[in-house]
Formats: structure tokens, C-alpha cells, sequence
């Protein structure tokens, strides 16, 4: 899931070189945080 959403983040910003993405997973849920240039913030909203 985590290379899924980075691919398609980096699809849709303008500074793909800013995409991060971190999975945490506990025993029951997972938590993927996405991190983009501040001027693409608009864009994967």
C-alpha cells in the first residue's frame, strides 16, 4: 500500500523529489503518513 500511494502522490505533485511516506502499523490498524512540498498540498487533498 505504502509504494501505491507514494507512486501516484509523486504522479500528482510538482516537486516529486518532496513525496514521503511512512507506514506505522500497530496490531489492529495501520497509519500511512504522506508528506508533500507545501505547494502541492492542494493537489492530493
Amino acid at each position: 500500500m505504502k509504494d501505491l500511494i507514494e507512486y501516484i502522490a509523486k504522479v500528482l505533485v510538482d516537486n516529486p523529489d518532496d513525496v514521503s511516506v511512512t507506514e506505522l502499523e500497530g496490531k489492529q490498524t495501520s497509519v500511512i503518513e504522506l508528506r508533500v512540498a507545501k505547494e502541492d498540498l492542494g493537489k492530493v487533498i
